[in-house]
């Protein structure tokens, strides 16, 4: 047993846990994200359809959900979020 307490004490497994933990969290943001953009639509009003909603819940970039946020704020509908520029 003391040499399973020394792997889990390495360094190396630590190492491990913690990329474990940031992609879990990276992966939470991304949910949430997700979620904002799609609770800023449904507040405005603007049709959300079933592929609109998939695209937003399958996107991991936390950079194009914040833009994807910023433009659901001022959308005249759904389809302006994924406007180039």
């Amino acid at each position: 047993m003391s040499a399973l307490l020394n792997f889990f004490r390495s360094e190396h497994a630590q190492r491990a846990f913690a990329e474990v933990r940031a992609e879990g969290q990276a992966q939470g943001q991304a949910v949430k994200g997700a979620k904002d953009v799609l609770c800023v639509l449904s507040l405005r009003g603007l049709e959300v359809t079933p592929k609109t909603r998939e695209r937003i819940e399958a996107c991991k970039d936390l950079d194009l959900l914040d833009t994807w946020l910023d433009r659901a704020v001022t959308a005249s509908r759904t389809e302006d979020l994924f406007a180039d520029g």
